[in-house]
């Protein structure tokens, strides 16, 4: 196998201090684990590894693990669903290069164990990567479904079961110390290529390096504690294990001289090709072959002739085209079409190859050539530098063969089902139809990212970025832009998606696009929710949806209003909540979309049981689980029950909501879905505090502040730190209730989430009102007050104005506990909250006593029951605290005090 620029193996003089550092860390001086050795393409990183690997350097034992397999198509089979899996694909070249450094029987053991650890790992969560994506991405344009997991979380489980496996087979290899080499980590960052391209684009990194150096490395060194390792690139890792570095530059004319030596270059030419090459590697080896191949052929070249040739040039732009007329006709023709295609097989040339023959020996010639070499997979691969200088050259004298070529190439992919490479090729050498390329283009990034494929999604981004003749056209720069954001938004990335929405929006504007604009105000809007800042959604989907119906796009309207239904939701602003979701219903009606209707369904269902209208919430939820059952969508079913649970649990059905909540954490551990089952468990926890089953509500609890810490989930962990702390306040445990408060609320501040925020202070300030101290209830209240109206959400003003009147009561200030009270009422009347408007009334019945109006106590409360009785039970605990003020005979019951939030 021919590596970049490879002299004859044995004879290999130069990079002394590269290995004298390979050395070093063969013995194991100054505790080295690593190596880093970088530096510039062509500067013989590759050449340096394969020499290494080759000759067992120092005495040690080698793995080699080349990471070109990352732009290699066959990737593509190893994906999520079709697409490509370059997290996979990097850990089994590790593997297979951990395992090298053992006996081959252990090998075949050790790498048979690896293989079915992987494909379980891939089995395991590959279903719940797709249903999840599939569940809301189509219709919300985000990875958060609601209630759900975020598929970013599955994928980030999914790596980590890849690393336990690799981890697993490290252990295993610990008998058999050794250097595992990894070549072309720049290869890592390939997903970041078009964002060095445009550094302003502000686009987040794949993360497989920083995933590698301070997840997959620091493993690997920990479970085996013989194993060290080298890694090339252009760039510096920075590793987290103690390691040296090495930087390739240009070689000295002494280098240059013992290379060509070790070749069979004659010395008179030396410092010609030294000064022609500049001394780069990757160039002097092609020099060197040029020499050669001269040689044979009875047209041997002189100093002269290369000092010519070159006439002060750099090298790729001379020496490509004098290498290639020095070949032969038919091998000149088959060296051309062998640069069209990033990574080539025999199958693919000889396709390519339309006027010459590539038998399996023309094929074999290509290996001979320097700056030609095996993939792991068995393709072959042009040194890049050679590649783009050779492609230019094609181009520029061949122009229809090159684009042919590219067609052809194309075709081929596309039968192969490699869509990255397909867009790379198309967009290499476009037809007439560009809209129609860059229609087919967006659909299937789109589809990767329906399916949470990010790697697929980022590679199609990257094949326009590196096929498209620079600058990009305008509508290609907005479209990766956008597409760039919603690889980052799918990520979790929200700082550098928002960046890349606002740079997109401004890029569509500029083409005067409505349906890119709409796309992005979407993305837009729904970030801004996720973030808390509900104003700002509101704005970005109220553009999104008028641009929506210029259009006349039904199904875009239908899922901005969903987006607008459930923020409405979220805000309070119930009316207007189930007018835009009803409007949405009818639109997933008219396109006959049975998961739309499911999801809005859903929503109503929700809003409807927010309200208190027990009998239309459970009418809309049914619906929704028959939708969810037919489509056999588990998460679906398990969400409805969730709600069902929750709906039971307001209406005082205790066993009916255990009952729901039990079926929907069955179905979330059937999925093998943590997040859900920490939702369940938080949600059968805060039932339990209901009903006063203090040891149960903090067992719950804690099991789902477990797994949301597992999860690295920060709002689940903050929710769950609240509703402890509020489990802590009822125990009188104020000590622990104001901790666990206040790690809530710094929580929901890293996050930036205001309503949470809003909620911590909230109960901070009530349980400073149950203390005594009024000033920090009164500065605590107003604070979440504050944030209540920047949202705006009025259903949190009404329940913090009533926690306000509290203090100002038991100061004696009546005038201003009726004020505060009297506006909560308006608030709850415009929710059409009939129990917010109850436990209101009542506080101003019984103050309306407390000040000896007598008639006015009797009409707020007899209002107050008349609402709070609707539907309820007589142990209903509002129901039987109004009685209590009336002076009625009351059910039995218990819960919190009256007048305080629910």
């Amino acid at each position: 196998m021919s590596t970049y620029g490879e002299p004859t193996m044995g004879t290999f003089t130069d990079r002394v201090e590269a290995l004298a550092a390979v050395e070093d860390l063969a013995r194991g001086r100054a505790g080295l684990r690593a190596l880093v050795v970088w530096g510039v393409s062509g500067q013989g990183k590759s050449t340096l590894l394969s020499h290494v690997h080759a000759t067992r350097w120092a005495g040690a034992k080698y793995g080699l693990a080349q990471l070109s397999y990352l732009i290699d198509p066959t990737v593509a089979a190893g994906g999520h669903g079709q697409g490509p899996d370059l997290a996979r694909a990097l850990l089994e070249a590790i593997a297979e290069a951990v395992s090298e450094l053992c006996p081959p029987e252990a090998r075949r053991a050790l790498m048979r164990d690896y293989r079915a650890a992987q494909a379980a790992a891939q089995a395991q969560w590959q279903i719940r990567i797709e249903m999840t994506a599939a569940h809301d991405s189509r219709i919300s344009n985000s990875p958060i479904t609601a209630g759900g997991p975020s598929p970013a979380m599955w994928h980030a489980l999914y790596r980590q079961a890849l690393v336990d496996g690799l981890a697993d087979l490290a252990e295993g290899a610990s008998a058999y110390p050794g250097i595992v080499l990894i070549d072309t980590s720049e290869l890592l960052r390939l997903a970041d290529e078009g964002a060095r391209r445009d550094p302003d684009a502000g686009a987040p990194a794949a993360d497989l390096d920083t995933w590698f150096t301070a997840t997959v490395l620091k493993r690997l060194v920990a479970e085996h504690p013989g194993l060290r390792f080298v890694v090339a690139g252009r760039e510096p890792l920075d590793l987290p294990v103690s390691h040296a570095r090495v930087e390739l530059t240009e070689w000295r004319p002494e280098d240059t001289a013992f290379f060509l030596e070790s070749r069979g270059v004659p010395g008179e030419l030396t410092a010609a090709v030294h000064t022609v090459c500049g001394g780069t590697p990757v160039w002097t080896a092609m020099t060197a072959d040029l020499v050669l191949q001269a040689q044979r052929s009875g047209r041997p070249v002189t100093a002269d002739w290369l000092r010519t040739a070159a006439a002060g040039q750099p090298a790729a732009g001379w020496l490509p085209a004098k290498y290639l007329e020095r070949l032969s006709d038919d091998d000149q023709h088959r060296l051309l079409l062998a640069a069209v295609p990033r990574t080539l097989t025999h199958e693919l040339l000889r396709t390519m190859c339309t006027d010459v023959d590539c038998t399996d020996s023309d094929f074999r010639r290509l290996w001979r050539h320097s700056f030609i070499r095996q993939t792991p997979a068995g393709r072959l691969q042009l040194h890049p530098l050679v590649r783009s200088a050779i492609t230019a050259y094609l181009h520029t004298q061949y122009p229809r063969r090159w684009a042919a070529a590219h067609r052809v190439a194309a075709a081929y992919f596309e039968d192969a089902g490699s869509p990255v490479e397909v867009a790379y090729h198309r967009f290499a050498a476009p037809d007439t139809d560009s809209r129609a390329l860059t229609t087919w283009w967006q659909s299937q990034v789109t589809a990767a990212l329906d399916g949470y494929r990010l790697d697929e999604a980022n590679l199609l981004i990257d094949a326009v970025h590196e096929a498209a003749h620079p600058p990009l056209s305008p509508p290609l720069r907005a479209h990766t832009t956008y597409f760039r954001g919603r690889v980052a938004y799918f990520s979790d990335h929200y700082p550098a998606a928002r960046k890349l929405f606002g740079q997109s929006l401004g890029l569509y504007r500029d083409l005067a696009d409505p349906r890119g604009q709409a796309d992005t105000l979407r993305s837009l809007g729904n970030l801004a929710r996720i973030r808390g800042n509900d104003t700002e959604a509101k704005g970005f989907l109220d553009q999104a949806l008028e641009l929506h119906r210029d259009l006349e796009d039904d199904r875009g309207q239908a899922h901005i209003l969903r987006s607008l239904g459930d923020l409405a939701r979220v805000r309070g602003d119930d009316p207007e909540a189930k007018s835009l979701l009803d409007e949405a219903l009818g639109l997933y009606r008219n396109l006959e979309d049975d998961r739309g209707r499911a999801h809005i369904l859903r929503s109503l269902g929700n809003l409807a049981r927010l309200r208190d209208d027990d009998t239309e919430a459970k009418e809309f939820l049914d619906q929704a689980l028959d939708l969810y059952r037919a489509l056999a969508d588990l998460r679906g079913q398990a969400h409805v029950l969730w709600s069902f649970g929750d709906l039971a649990r307001v209406r005082g059905d205790d066993a009916a909501a255990e009952r729901q909540l039990d079926q929907a954490l069955r179905l979330y551990q059937d999925l093998d879905d943590r997040r859900g089952q920490a939702h369940a468990l938080f949600s059968l926890g805060d039932l339990a505090r209901l009903r006063d089953d203090d040891a149960a509500a903090a067992r719950l609890l804690d099991q789902a502040l477990e797994l949301y810490r597992a999860l690295a989930d920060r709002r689940g962990q903050a929710d769950t730190l609240f509703s402890l702390g509020n489990l802590a306040q009822t125990r009188d445990d104020d000590a622990t209730a104001t901790t666990l408060l206040n790690q809530a609320l710094e929580l929901h501040r890293a996050l930036a989430d205001r309503r949470g925020q809003a909620h911590a202070l909230s109960s901070l300030g009530n349980l400073a009102q149950m203390r005594g101290d009024a000033t920090a209830a009164s500065r605590l209240l107003n604070q979440a007050l504050q944030l209540y109206r920047d949202l705006p959400d009025r259903r949190g003003q009404a329940h913090t104005l009533r926690s306000l009147a509290i203090p100002a009561q038991l100061r004696g200030d009546d005038a201003t506990a009726v004020r505060l009270l009297d506006q909560a009422l308006g608030l709850y009347r415009g929710l059409a909250d009939p129990r917010g408007q109850a436990h209101t009334l009542l506080s101003l019945g019984d103050l309306a006593r407390i000040r000896g109006d007598d008639a006015a106590a009797e009409r707020q409360l007899r209002q107050a029951l008349g609402l709070a009785s609707a539907g309820r039970p007589e142990s209903d605990d509002l129901v039987r605290w109004i009685r209590q003020s009336l002076g009625e005979p009351a059910g039995e019951g218990g819960g919190p005090a009256p007048g305080m939030p629910e």
